[in-house]
């Protein structure tokens, strides 16, 4: 562990594959659901990407959770701060916001403005619930991305602080064994 710049962009880069593990989640998923239901997919489409979202969620979360707790540990002697988790998730995001500002700049002859819609919503995939709930503008699915810097952020203070998410939960609702006896 150190802290050279391309280490800190290695380690950002894992929510940007952690994003696109869950892209092509979101598409084998609405593949599926075409496949077998086409008149319906507007009604299944914002419950698959808010699944698909939740995935994204623990797989960015437990990334950055690990990632924080070692950056934390003594013998590496970094003392990271434990907003570093916002870069991390900043620097993550940035591949997937130039694939969506591509995608806008594309100029596309008439009757086409649809398609590339559709396009722009895809990439978007695992965010697509919360821009629908937003107002479904353009500028919305890059509001979106927020998220992901929020996800990283928590992460990462988890990790920072020694927290873990399943052990509280079990505790607060008392399904976790004692271990002493």
């Amino acid at each position: 562990m150190d802290n050279r710049f391309s280490s800190i962009l290695k380690r950002a880069l894992r929510v940007t594959a952690d994003y696109v593990t869950a892209f092509i989640l979101f598409c084998v998923l609405s593949a599926s659901v075409f496949g077998l239901v086409r008149t319906e997919t507007p009604v299944f489409i914002p419950w698959i990407s808010f699944a698909t979202f939740l995935i994204l969620f623990g797989l960015v979360y437990v990334d950055m959770r690990n990632i924080g707790f070692k950056e934390n540990r003594p013998q590496y002697n970094l003392n990271p701060s434990r907003f570093k988790g916002l870069l991390y998730g900043a620097i993550g995001i940035v591949p997937v916001l130039l694939v969506q500002m591509a995608v806008l700049a594309v100029n596309v002859p008439e009757g086409f403005e649809g398609l590339k819609r559709r396009i722009f919503q895809l990439i978007s995939g695992p965010l697509y619930w919360m821009a629908k709930i937003l107002g479904n503008e353009a500028w919305h699915y890059s509001v979106t991305l927020v998220s992901i810097i929020v996800m990283a952020f928590l992460g990462y203070l988890a990790g920072h602080r020694k927290f873990y998410l399943t052990t509280w939960v079990k505790t607060t609702l008392g399904t976790r064994k004692d271990r002493s006896a």
